[in-house]
């Protein structure tokens, strides 16, 4: 199961994400990297339309509150406010989208449906 979490993102909301998997990419290595490159180039190469499983979204998630993080270590709380907000926004919504799609997505959930409509026959 795949959904498109970035749907409505903009083209500098798409730019933000692909700038902050990138840096996230840089300090994994083995597995972990390839199963984050496999994401990255998904949003690189399909933008909006970029379909993603929960780890793909909790990837960006991640790369964003960690990109947002490193700017508060480089330039202090005060700076690039409005830069951090967006990060930390755009990570919120992807989470958001993340949880809905797990919940939606649940096969414990779908059981427990089908099993009350058996018991209800």
């Amino acid at each position: 199961m795949k959904t498109k979490p970035l749907f409505d993102f903009n083209r500098a909301e798409i730019q933000l994400v692909v700038d902050a998997m990138r840096l996230q990419i840089k300090g994994l290595s083995g597995f972990d990297k390839k199963l984050m490159e496999t994401d990255y180039f998904k949003v690189i190469n399909q933008g909006t339309m970029a379909e993603l499983d929960g780890m793909g979204m909790e990837h960006i998630t991640r790369s964003l509150r960690r990109k947002a993080l490193m700017f508060t270590a480089l330039y202090g709380s005060t700076k690039h406010i409005e830069t951090k907000k967006i990060m930390y926004d755009l990570a919120a919504v992807v989470a958001s989208r993340r949880i809905k799609f797990q919940q939606q997505h649940n096969p414990l959930n779908k059981k427990e449906a089908s099993a009350g409509t058996a018991n209800a026959s």
